[in-house]
């Protein structure tokens, strides 16, 4: 598809420019799904939890983003926010479900159920409400989530098998689908503030469970530092993601010859990662509070920096595949916390939380002086052409 055909095919709507209290009811109850999954990996941090986590995060992930593309291009009515209510109650049902998906045979027929019902709801949507407007790969969908209802009843390891076949099938629709992309319809305030708004919900979620696990146990200076430098973390991330990645991203659907690039690889793509970060850095917070002088030995030590480190570098994916560059900045940034990962298992964990703060916030401060100085963030991984599917 060429940059030509892209920018005159593509329809930018602006229909809805903000979000309504309904969709943030439902943002909500993803936001409890994901707090689920943060809590199972906090409670056992192992690699191979860390799968299990992934398998069951990516179709909540995918549902959030096809209901929020469904929706954005509509008004919202009576029957739009009876449809969000129902969509919360699907995903609720997969929330509650998601922890034991993998090991328990009704828990895992809840979540596929729910994930069925959900594809369902979405593609009725599609159908009444945005048939002229939106295209994604929602039969895809549906296909993904009969397979996933009906491997629910399979012994391990077969269901975990057959459900990472489907999540990695339906990961991929969007980059086979590319062809359909050029007739996807967007709104160019509506969509960034949907996204951003989840990300700050994600922080919020890490802020909360790092302060409930410090007010749990005893209050001494050390733990109290380590509540302090978690604190600074959310902070530096959140400057991090809004003080520019927010407004670039709505630059971007604005004046990129090829929009429907941000919103599958920059938003659909970009963000999961970016959530899965989030996920690694409120995990890593929370075992570092709960007992800050230990030193672990073992390869979970790094959740920490390497969930930092995946946030940075896929700010710079992001800024590439807008822009066709990134930051330098955030890219050396980005593999210095993968080298103190690859540390983390030999030192207190506290030390690991005083390394990230600092790495993160300094960052930020050299961002800060480059651009109040009148200069320019340099940039790496220059690409020469960025404008195509």
């Amino acid at each position: 598809m060429t940059d030509a055909t892209a920018t005159t095919t593509v329809p930018a709507v602006q229909v809805r420019d903000r979000a309504t209290w309904a969709e943030l009811f439902f943002d909500l109850v993803l936001a409890f799904g994901v707090g689920q999954i943060a809590h199972l990996l906090a409670g056992h941090a192992t690699w191979p939890v860390l799968g299990q986590c992934l398998l069951v995060l990516v179709p909540l992930w995918w549902a959030w983003v096809d209901v929020v593309m469904a929706m954005n291009a509509v008004h919202e009515t009576s029957l739009q926010r009876v449809f969000l209510m129902l969509t919360a109650l699907a995903v609720y049902g997969m929330a509650v479900a998601a922890p034991q998906a993998l090991d328990n045979r009704e828990q895992a027929l809840l979540y596929a159920g729910s994930y069925l019902a959900l594809r369902l709801l979405i593609g009725e949507a599609i159908r009444r409400e945005c048939a002229l407007y939106t295209i994604h790969p929602y039969r895809a969908g549906l296909a993904f989530a009969l397979v996933l209802f009906g491997a629910a009843t399979l012994p391990a390891p077969w269901r975990e098998v057959c459900w990472a076949v489907a999540v990695i099938a339906e990961l991929a629709a969007p980059v086979l689908l590319s062809g359909h992309l050029r007739r996807l319809a967007f709104g160019v305030n509506h969509l960034p503030e949907r996204f951003g708004l989840f990300i700050i919900i994600a922080l919020g979620e890490n802020i909360f469970s790092v302060g409930a696990g410090v007010a749990k146990g005893p209050l001494d200076p050390v733990s109290l530092t380590a509540l302090v430098l978690a604190f600074l973390i959310g902070c530096a991330l959140w400057w991090l993601y809004f003080h520019l990645v927010a407004s670039a991203v709505a630059h971007a659907l604005r004046t990129h010859p090829t929009p429907a690039i941000v919103v599958r690889d920059v938003l659909s793509y970009g963000h999961l990662v970016l959530v899965a970060g989030l996920l690694l850095v409120s995990v890593g917070a929370v075992r570092t509070v709960h007992d800050p002088l230990r030193v672990p030995h073992s390869g979970t030590a790094g959740l920490l920096p390497v969930g930092a480190a995946l946030i940075l570098l896929t700010f710079c994916y992001t800024r590439r595949r807008m822009f066709g560059a990134a930051s330098a900045t955030r890219f050396y940034c980005g593999l210095v916390l993968l080298a103190a990962a690859a540390v983390a298992p030999l030192l207190p964990a506290l030390a690991v939380l005083a390394s990230t703060a600092l790495l993160l916030l300094l960052v930020n401060a050299v961002e800060h002086w480059l651009i109040s100085s009148g200069r320019s963030v340099p940039l790496v991984l220059r690409s020469r052409a960025f404008g195509t599917t």
